[in-house]
């Protein structure tokens, strides 16, 4: 038969001891299934007896006795202990195996939804905000064609949000260290090409040394992507439809690679950074793959 008892009353583990071996178990790696502490404590206590009454589940999972009858009842909603008797009534643990499964899935199917509501709130608050956010655009305010983003994942979801908004063209410049995920950049690349639009790529050569990155740019050029190679570009750069630029720099600081990227609406300012792409344009060579 199984022992379980708690180390110390100061103790957050517990322990199973078989006459062969000793368990460690911290409740707290319970709680990512989406138990909370209490209800950690007391399917632990549950484990190592046959069965347990609220009291002496109290007792061993040393949480208030009050507490006990609410938390043992949301385990069993759980499908983590079933309970039998009424005088007293008496709780057992369920077989890990099957009630951890079925409660990791039950957390994996309400991310899921939790996710999809996110989701779909967002797109509704955008439907109703943009006509706010369009009115406050008619307002002069010089810096309003200025948007400074900063870190990883905000510019890339505006950078492909940008591109699946294009229209007529996107001029793309390609330098590592790369800020889009591979999934980001297929975002990023196929749906403006499939929508029909040029779609110009600069790459310099010290980003195509990777093996990946020729691979995928072999794969767009397929579908229709103009690329060409230059031996040294000083950023990354992307403009859509004449219409607005995004500039993305790398930080200076050491470490890791970060970057700071600038969206500008400004004909005149993407029309001068389309000069400088026309011109590396010119003197870049066609790409081989």
């Amino acid at each position: 038969m199984l022992a379980f008892r708690k180390l110390s009353p100061y103790s957050h583990h517990y322990y199973v001891v078989t006459h062969k071996t000793t368990i460690m178990i911290d409740p707290q790696t319970l709680i990512p299934l989406g138990l909370t502490a209490y209800e950690a404590g007391a399917y632990l206590s549950l484990l190592g007896r046959s069965s347990l009454t609220p009291p002496e589940v109290a007792a061993r999972a040393k949480i208030p006795r009050q507490r006990a009858y609410d938390v043992l009842a949301s385990l069993v909603a759980k499908g983590l202990c079933i309970e039998y008797g009424t005088n007293p009534k008496a709780f057992a643990a369920v077989d890990p195996h099957v009630a951890l499964e079925y409660l990791a899935s039950e957390t994996a199917a309400d991310l899921e939804r939790r996710k999809q509501e996110s989701a779909a709130l967002a797109t509704n608050l955008a439907v109703q905000l943009a006509p706010v956010f369009a009115q406050g655009r008619s307002h002069n305010d010089p810096l309003a064609y200025v948007e400074v983003l900063s870190g990883a994942a905000r510019i890339a979801h505006r950078a492909v949000a940008l591109a699946q908004g294009a229209r007529k063209s996107v001029n793309s410049c390609i330098k590592s260290p790369l800020i889009l995920s591979e999934q980001q950049n297929d975002a990023f690349m196929r749906t403006p090409i499939a929508s029909g639009l040029r779609y110009r790529s600069l790459c310099d050569e010290p980003t195509l040394v990777d093996a990946s990155v020729r691979s995928w740019l072999a794969q767009y050029r397929q579908m229709g992507m103009e690329i060409r190679v230059v031996p040294e570009l000083p950023l990354k750069m992307q403009s859509f439809d004449d219409e607005i630029v995004l500039v993305s720099m790398q930080d200076p600081a050491g470490g890791p690679p970060s970057f700071t990227a600038v969206a500008i609406r400004n004909r005149g300012a993407v029309a001068m950074l389309n000069l400088a792409f026309e011109h590396l344009w010119c003197e870049a060579t066609s790409f081989e793959g």
